[in-house]
C-alpha cells in the first residue's frame, strides 16, 4: 500500500485476525481452567454437569460481544496523512479524533509484540511537544497511535520526511513560538522591553 495525501486508510486486515487470536487465547484459558476445576470435582457427577454448563455460558458471554466489538472497532478506525498533519479517527460509542501536526512531533516509537510479529504488524506511537498527558504510572502517553501497520518502513519514512520538511514549533510554558515567522522582530521586541525595564529602574 502506497501512502497518498488526504486519502483515508485503515489498519491492515490482519489486525482483526490479531484480535481474534487474543480472544481465542482468552477463551482457551477459561476452558483450561474449567477443565482443571471439573477434574478436581470429578467425584461429583452433578457438579461436573453444572460446571460444564456454566463454562459454556461464560465462553458465549465473552466471545459473542467480543467478536462484535472487534468488527465494529476495526470499521471505526481511519488514518489520514495530510500535507501538514496526521489524523487518527477511532471509537465505537465515543468517537476520538487525534490531529497531530508534523511540526509538533518530537518522537516516533515503533512497537511489535510477539503475536503481532507473527502477523507482521506494527504499532506506531507519536509523541509531540507540549503534550503532557500521562498515565497513572507517570509514563508519558502518545498523542496518536497507529495500529495494524504492515508497511512500517514506508509509513515511518513518510512521517519522518514530513517532520524534517516542516520547521518544528517550539512550545514553552504554554507559549507557542514559530521560528520561521518574524524571529528578528521577536528579538527586537524583547530587547525593547528589557530597555524599558532598565530605564524605569534607573
Amino acid at each position: 500500500m502506497s501512502i497518498k495525501i488526504n486519502e483515508h486508510f485503515k489498519p491492515h486486515s490482519d489486525f482483526k485476525k490479531l484480535q481474534y487470536i487474543k480472544l481465542s487465547i482468552a477463551i482457551l484459558s477459561i476452558i483450561l481452567l474449567g477443565v482443571v476445576i471439573m477434574l478436581l470435582a470429578s467425584f461429583h457427577h452433578g457438579l461436573v454437569v453444572i460446571l460444564s454448563f456454566v463454562l459454556l455460558i461464560l465462553c458465549l458471554i465473552i466471545s459473542i460481544p467480543s467478536i462484535i466489538w472487534i468488527n465494529l472497532y476495526y470499521s471505526s478506525v481511519f488514518y489520514t496523512f495530510t500535507e501538514n498533519e496526521i489524523i487518527v479517527e477511532r471509537g465505537i460509542w465515543w468517537k476520538n479524533n487525534s490531529i497531530v501536526p508534523y511540526n509538533r512531533i518530537t518522537n516516533v516509537d515503533i512497537r511489535q509484540g510477539p503475536l503481532s510479529r507473527i502477523l507482521g504488524l506494527w504499532e506506531i506511537r507519536i509523541q509531540t511537544a507540549g503534550y503532557h498527558d500521562t498515565s497513572g504510572g507517570g509514563i508519558e502517553v502518545a498523542e496518536a497511535i497507529l495500529q495494524g501497520i504492515k508497511n512500517i518502513d514506508e509509513v515511518k519514512s513518510f512521517i519522518l520526511s514530513k517532520v524534517r520538511e516542516l520547521k518544528p514549533m517550539a512550545v514553552e510554558t504554554g507559549l507557542e513560538i514559530f521560528p520561521q515567522e518574524g524571529l528578528e522582530q521577536q528579538i527586537l521586541d524583547e530587547l525593547k522591553r528589557i530597555r524599558e525595564i532598565l530605564e524605569r529602574k534607573s
